[in-house]
């Protein structure tokens, strides 16, 4: 690990004030990057550059900035790296004693970023068996052009590599020592962020309504199937490859615009519909037994269900309803799984969405955030899965259950994602079609999870969402 110092003669900056705490304490200033007090034992702030092979992160000089810390460089895998980190550690109070935070409730951060990118922030407390691993409290947060952002620290939770060993928020807030603020994505492109004033604070949050997800208006329609066709129609099988038990009935067109998938049956998008990265939405009325909607990975070569990934918008199993990835080296980890509870609709029908790009995925039922998985989070055998071949979107349902309505399908797509997709997909689309896949990749009927508890929705404050799953890792908007 490379960590330099931030020396205060190179930019006399930062400095830190704790006032005496009460019950009402407004707040604290963690940091603050406009003015230099006589006397500084030490600076505050280091730079953290990180990576797994050296020579993948290099870094610029830290400047300030407008008031913040500014942090350059850049992050590569030209070495083989998995994983890499560039950004600033923000100490506590002169002397490096830790202050007990214990009674505040949010974080205050100025962030700026000239372009859309999504920072780690930890808070990191004294325990010197978590200074190695860095299991501290953390959130992820996306961040574009200048974000004054009002953080509930009970969103923050342990890292989620840890596999239970990491602190809490709770156990940290009585003793913190620093506050990170990193890059944590290679990119071809350089990193380029600062950070400004730091700042803890005991006042309520100013909003408590539920975050609704909206569409980026950058994402246009690329395919869609709204099965407007009339009663007892056929499924367009120009569009979807038609899978059925022996003997049972196939997937039909109500003429009230829906599909009806019946049970032990399944639609699998034909390779026109193919995918590699993009935005898919998908109204639907889930069957009370097993269904199942989920971008499956589509080689050439013959491979099972795990070993071609899956990326599922909702899998349902019984009254057991999450959502998540499957690929080797991933096993039943809350990091990359979430449970879902579904509130009472008029119809029944619900809007599963899922959004996948370079860096994460996202996931909202109802328009409400539920789950986010960075990219640099998932481990390298699996990421490799998810960026060999495009993925195919499969609707199944179990044997047994009741019929599962679909009301619609649209995929979307962004201009500069089209062209990593076209690239991909072009030379596979010809191979995968002379294949004459007719089924979906073989997989469990039932995946063997025990039940997990339901996500919470997060609460936004100011300009912030966060995506809360209380066994996985935040994300923050």
């Amino acid at each position: 690990m490379k960590r330099a110092p931030w020396y205060l003669a190179a930019l006399a900056a930062a400095w830190l004030s704790v006032p005496a705490r009460g019950a009402d304490a407004p707040s604290v200033v963690w940091a603050d990057f406009r003015t230099a007090p006589a006397g500084r034992a030490r600076p505050p702030v280091n730079l953290l550059q990180i990576s797994e092979k050296p020579g993948d992160v290099a870094a610029d000089p830290l400047g300030v900035h407008d008031g913040g810390v500014r942090v350059s460089g850049r992050l590569s895998r030209a070495h083989g790296s998995t994983w890499s980190t560039l950004g600033v550690d923000v100490g506590a109070a002169r002397g490096g004693a830790a202050i007990d935070l214990s009674a505040f409730r949010n974080l205050r951060i100025r962030l700026v970023s000239p372009t859309e990118q999504v920072l780690r922030i930890r808070i990191k407390g004294t325990d010197t068996r978590l200074q190695n691993t860095g299991c501290y409290p953390v959130l992820l947060q996306k961040v574009r052009g200048t974000m004054d952002i009002d953080i509930p620290l009970a969103v923050f939770e342990p890292e989620p590599y840890c596999a239970g060993n990491g602190a809490s928020i709770a156990q940290t807030l009585p003793a913190v020592a620093s506050v990170e603020v990193t890059a944590n994505e290679p990119s071809d492109e350089p990193v380029r962020f600062e950070v400004g004033r730091i700042e803890f604070s005991n006042a309520a949050s100013e909003a408590a309504a539920v975050p609704r997800e909206t569409r980026d208006a950058a994402w246009r329609l690329a395919w869609a199937d709204e099965f407007d066709a009339a009663a007892t129609g056929r499924v367009d099988e120009k569009r979807w490859r038609v899978h059925k038990a022996p003997g049972g009935a196939g997937p039909q067109l109500d003429g009230a615009g829906h599909l009806l998938l019946p049970p032990a049956s399944s639609l699998r998008v034909r390779p026109t519909g193919a995918m590699v990265y993009g935005r898919i939405e998908l109204r639907a009325k889930l069957p009370a037994g097993s269904a199942r909607v989920s971008l499956q990975g589509a080689p050439l070569a013959s491979l099972d269900w795990l070993e071609a990934g899956e990326i599922a918008l909702v899998e349902k199993e019984g009254a057991d309803l999450g959502l998540g990835l499957n690929a080797p080296g991933i096993g039943d980890e809350p990091a990359f799984h979430a449970s879902v509870a579904l509130t009472p609709s008029d119809d029944g029908f619900h809007r599963f969405s899922l959004e996948w790009d370079p860096v994460k995925i996202r996931w909202a039922v109802d328009d409400v955030a539920v789950k986010a998985v960075l990219r640099a989070d998932v481990p390298a055998g699996a990421r490799d899965v998810f960026e060999q071949w495009p993925f195919l979107l499969n609707l199944e349902v179990g044997p047994g259950a009741e019929p599962m309505l679909v009301d619609q399908v649209r995929i979307y797509q962004k201009d500069e994602l089209a062209a990593v997709s076209r690239a991909r997909v072009a030379a596979w689309k010809t191979a995968y079609d002379s294949l004459n896949v007719a089924a979906p990749v073989a997989r469990p009927v039932a995946k063997p999870t025990a039940p997990r508890a339901a996500a919470e929705p997060a609460a936004r404050t100011r300009v912030v969402t966060c995506e809360r799953n209380k066994f996985g890792l935040m994300m923050c908007y």
